[in-house]
Parts: structure tokens; C-alpha cells; sequence
């Protein structure tokens, strides 16, 4: 092994042969989440689709289980490597095997086999999932696992042939952009397979960017399949959640407690003290906005009586950002508060400026970093930064040089410290009372919006940013709006999508859980159910027969140029996958094309 050192480095690849897993880190299994068959039952890509402008599918790469699959994608190509060297040693080592008494090498060569004919057949069942049904002859006889390994222990594989082969195939079906990525991987085949000897970390490095390439190839498919049918999802939303959700309750598979929502719906209205309107006025209107009050006055709190029912599991990400976006704004208010405090008390007591607040709020967003989003404690941390710049800016503002003792300092801090203990709770209530009118007006404005109007109308587009497209950021607080965008503009944007959010769970889940229809064509409140022990499960016999979910539809065939015809009668139906935890779609939660 010529291209290794020293011996920690041959046992490291001993070590990763005997216990590396034998499949690579990306399979064809792996990548059937990303099939369309199961982007269209994805039930909660179905519901995130409604709410990002750039929804696609990126690899879940993330946090622990990240940094897990990074170790075993190491070890695997590792094992991949030690294994390709024993294949040389059995059959072009010195002295030859078979001369020093030793049994056929054929016999070592089949329990040697552990990881190269997968990677193969790997590479082969991806391409043909990719490539048109025209071209999976060519695929199966260029890859044919079992020549191939013939091959190897013959010494007469040409694996450069066979690299630039899948190149060819690639270019033909993959956009242009990856054309450089693919010659790379040529490449990296030709420099280590080409010469007297081999260099397996090379040749390796050329499998696992092949790999890799038929990875991103695939969430590209994807990806381009969701812009395609996203006019259709989005459109479809209402109906196709409504027979999901009646669908697990018939089967008895839904994760969603009932008993609970319709108590916690119950203790709203009794909280709001709403009753049943006059005949001539339809309760479907106070119902919704009864709802939209719920839901705004759980963003402003820190009650854990008040949290959300299971009814709202699509939207929990949704909504813990909107809580902490709403959080860190109360904390700016609490620092303009007391910059116009301090100017007071230096003698500068005149209207503050939108240049004056627009300084102070990006110095503090500044000083804050990646801490916003992260509640209140990351506020209190930051205060002693936080107030000394508060303090600089109002000095300046009254025209006073910058004077910085420690006593005034220490009781600066102190002072911020005490706001945000003792103030947060009455500049959030006032905040709400701002808010809440203007969700209730963008509620009003599109109660009868399809949910593609509501997505054209309140959706935005989010800000630039330097990550590549197809690796969208996470769903977390916005810091370049905080920076550029004045409060009433962040108000204006969290009453859209706190009203996009109220309409659609309104839409799906109220005739489900909180309301039922009368005689009259209006709603009336559905009581509440006693407290626990449970209700008897909830059978096919007391859903509506208008509601019972249809029969399990067809499985929807790979892409073609008429797919869209056939994807149209699978989307009111089926049981989604749960998620797995290769991939992620994101909001910007494949998490996360333009």
C-alpha cells in the first residue's frame, strides 16, 4: 500500500473493513423518498408547500445525527478502499497465491466480496431510476454486477471505461452546471486507475462522487417535480388533508388527540366569553375569529396551559418561529423604550427619527448575531453589550461625548436587566393589541380565498442569501429583516402568515374537531367532550359518509411528459410515509429550487 504511511493508517483500514456497514450511504432505498409517488403523499411537504416561495428537498446533513452519518459515510469508503486493496493482493500480490500453497484465491475472492458488487448494483439501480425507461437496457448492460466482478478477479476490469460510459449517460439527462462536477469524478478514475499501480483512495474518491453526483441528479428530479405540481398541491391542500386526516382516524392510526383539541377549543370560547350569535348573523364568522384570537394570544405567551393542541402539528416549526420572532421584537421595543428613556434623562427629549432607530436596530441586531431566536435568556446575556450601546447611542444623540464609567455602566445593565424581567409582559400585551386587528382584517380580507389566492397573497419571497439554491436555509428568525425592516413592516408580515396559518388549520380541521354543520347551512360549536377517561375510538360509522376517504389510489409511474394527468387522481388520497431521516423538505424546514 504505497499511498499509506504508517501502520495506524493500515489498521484504520482493517478496522473499517471488519465493521463498516456493507451498504454505501446512499442507496436507492435511501433516495425513495424522494420518488414521486411519495413527494404526493407527503403530508407534510403537502402543508409546507403553502408556505415558501423556494420549498425543495435538501440532505438532512444537520445537527447529531449529521455529524453521525459523516462518520459512517467515512468508515464505509474507508472499508470500500481496504476492500479494493485485498482484491489486488489476491490476485496480483507477490508471491501469487496459489504458488504459495494456498487455496484457490477464487474462494478468498467471494467472502471478500462485501461491499463492491452493492456499490455497483447501487449505482445501477439509481441511474435506472433516473434515466428513461429507452435507456435501462444500456444500463443493464453496462452494469452488470456479476460480469463486472468477473471481471475484477480476472484483472480485466476497465473501470476508466466504465466511469466515462456513466459520464456520457449523465451529461445526456443531468442539467449543464453538473458537466464540471462529472468530469471531475472522470478524472479522479482516470489519474487513479491509469499507470502500474493503482491508487484505491483515488479510485474511491471517483465512486463516491459518482455517488454522490446520482444523489444530487435525484433531488434535482425532485426538486424540478415539485415546482411542476406545486400549483396543484397548493390547490388541492384543503381537500387532500381533510380525507388524510379522516382516513388515519377510520384506520385508528391518527397520532392526533381529539378529546384534547376539542377541550382546548372549548376553554377558548368559554375564555373569550363568545356565544352563539343572533340566527341572522352566521357563527362561522366569530368561530374563525375566536380562533385567529387563540392562536395570536399563544404567540404572545409563556402560559404552557395555553400551548396549541396536536391539531397543529404541521405547523409546530411555523409557529415556534412566529413565537420567537415575536419574542425578540418585544425585546427590541424594550430597548427602544429605554434609548428614549436615557435621551430624556440627557435633556434630548424630541421625536426619534426612522435614520435614528434604523442605526440603534441594526447596531443591536448586530450585537445579538445568531443569538436572536434564541428566547429571552439570550437577550439577558447579551444586556451588558446591549445596554453599553443603547447608552453610547443616547449620548451621542444629546451631543455629548462618549463617557463610559463603571458605576453608570453597572447600573445601565441593571436597569435593561430589570426591563426585560419586568416590562416584557405589558410591552407583548401591546404588541398583541396591535397585532391582532390586523390578522383579523387579512382573515376578513380572504375568508374566501382559495388556497392558491392565499398563497399568492401572503406568501413572500424571502430575502437573498449566499446559500446555493438547492440548499435552502432552515426555518429560523429572519436577521436581515430585522435589520432592514421597520416594526410596522415585521408586524405586517407576521399578520400574514399568522392569518395563512389560522385559515388553512380553520379550513381542514374545523369541521373535523372544533365545529359541525347544522340544518340551517350554519356551524355550531361542537361540546366538550369530559375529561379523561377517553371516548370510545372514533369508528367509520360516525364520519359523514361525504367525507369517508376514497379507495387507495393507483401508484403514480415515473416521470413522464403525461405524468401530471395520472399525479392529479393520486393527490386526494393516500397514507403518507412517515419521514425519514435521509432527507428533509424545508422552509426557508431536502428541509428548506427557485
Amino acid at each position: 500500500m504505497p499511498e499509506y504511511q504508517n501502520e495506524a493508517q493500515i489498521e484504520e483500514l482493517a478496522d473499517a473493513y471488519r465493521h463498516a456497514a456493507r451498504l454505501p450511504p446512499i442507496t436507492k432505498q435511501s433516495l425513495s423518498e424522494l420518488d414521486i409517488q411519495n413527494i404526493i403523499s407527503n403530508i407534510k411537504l403537502r402543508h409546507d408547500v403553502n408556505f415558501d416561495k423556494d420549498l425543495s428537498f435538501r440532505p438532512n446533513n444537520e445537527g447529531s445525527k449529521g455529524q453521525q452519518k459523516e462518520r459512517h459515510s467515512r468508515m464505509y469508503w474507508l472499508a470500500l478502499e481496504a476492500e479494493l486493496h485485498l482484491y489486488t493482493r489476491l490476485f496480483q500480490g507477490t508471491p501469487p497465491l496459489r504458488s504459495s500453497g494456498h487455496a484457490d484465491p477464487s474462494v478468498y475472492f467471494q467472502r471478500a466480496q462485501k461491499r463492491v458488487p452493492k456499490v455497483f448494483e447501487t449505482i445501477h439501480d439509481v441511474l435506472k431510476s433516473l434515466v428513461p425507461d429507452r435507456d435501462h437496457q444500456r444500463v443493464d448492460e453496462h452494469l452488470d454486477v456479476r460480469m463486472l466482478m468477473q471481471e475484477i478477479e480476472k484483472g480485466v476490469c476497465d473501470m476508466v471505461a466504465l466511469v466515462e460510459w456513466t459520464a456520457r449517460l449523465l451529461k445526456e439527462h443531468c442539467a449543464p452546471m453538473r458537466d464540471e462536477w462529472v468530469d471531475k469524478m472522470v478524472g479522479l478514475m482516470r489519474k487513479g486507475a491509469t499507470g502500474t499501480t493503482l491508487n484505491m483512495k483515488i479510485i474511491v474518491e471517483s465512486l463516491k462522487g459518482l455517488i454522490g453526483m446520482l444523489e444530487t441528479m435525484k433531488l434535482d428530479v425532485a426538486n424540478h417535480q415539485i415546482r411542476n405540481l406545486k400549483p396543484l398541491l397548493i390547490e388541492d391542500t384543503i381537500s387532500y388533508e381533510k380525507h388524510y386526516h379522516l382516513d388515519r382516524i377510520v384506520k385508528k392510526r391518527s397520532k392526533v388527540n381529539f378529546e384534547a383539541a376539542q377541550r382546548w377549543w372549548a376553554n377558548v370560547v368559554e375564555r373569550l366569553q363568545v356565544h352563539h350569535a343572533p340566527a341572522t348573523k352566521p357563527v362561522n364568522r366569530t368561530g374563525l375569529d375566536m380562533f385567529a384570537q387563540a392562536v395570536v394570544s399563544n404567540a404572545f405567551s409563556r402560559d404552557t396551559r395555553q400551548e396549541l393542541p396536536d391539531t397543529f402539528y404541521l405547523d409546530y416549526d411555523r409557529l415556534r418561529a412566529l413565537k420567537s420572532e415575536i419574542e425578540d421584537l418585544v425585546h427590541f421595543e424594550i430597548c427602544f423604550s429605554m434609548f428614549i428613556k436615557l435621551r430624556k434623562d440627557l435633556g434630548h427629549d424630541v421625536a426619534l427619527s426612522n435614520a435614528a432607530r434604523h442605526r440603534l436596530r441594526s447596531s443591536l441586531t448586530a450585537i445579538m448575531g445568531e443569538s436572536i431566536g434564541h428566547g429571552s435568556q439570550a437577550w439577558i446575556y447579551n444586556s451588558e453589550s446591549l445596554s453599553l450601546e443603547i447608552y453610547r447611542q443616547a449620548q451621542v444623540m444629546a451631543g455629548r461625548s462618549p463617557i463610559f464609567g463603571h458605576h453608570s455602566l453597572q447600573a445601565t445593565n441593571e436597569y435593561l436587566r430589570s426591563l426585560f424581567y419586568n416590562t416584557f409582559t405589558s410591552h407583548a400585551s401591546t404588541m398583541e393589541a396591535t397585532l391582532l386587528p390586523q390578522v383579523l382584517s387579512s382573515i376578513h380580507k380572504h375568508s374566501n380565498s382559495s388556497p392558491t389566492e392565499l398563497y399568492n397573497s401572503l406568501v413572500t419571497l424571502p430575502p437573498p442569501t449566499s446559500t446555493p439554491p438547492f440548499i435552502p436555509a432552515p426555518p429560523t428568525v429572519d436577521t436581515f429583516s430585522f435589520y432592514n425592516n421597520t416594526p410596522q413592516d415585521r408586524l405586517c408580515d407576521l399578520a400574514r402568515r399568522i392569518s395563512h396559518i389560522v385559515l388553512l388549520h380553520w379550513r381542514i380541521w374545523a369541521p373535523i374537531t372544533y365545529v359541525q354543520d347544522d340544518a340551517s347551512g350554519f356551524v355550531t360549536y361542537l361540546p366538550m367532550p369530559p375529561p379523561p377517561p377517553p371516548q370510545p375510538a372514533i369508528t367509520t360509522s360516525t364520519i359523514p359518509q361525504s367525507a369517508s376517504p376514497p379507495p387507495p389510489a393507483p401508484i403514480c409511474p415515473p416521470p413522464t411528459s403525461e405524468h401530471d394527468v395520472q399525479v392529479v387522481s393520486v393527490m386526494k388520497t393516500g397514507d403518507a410515509p412517515d419521514p425519514g431521516s435521509g432527507y428533509e423538505s424545508s422552509v426557508s424546514d431536502h428541509t428548506r429550487l427557485p
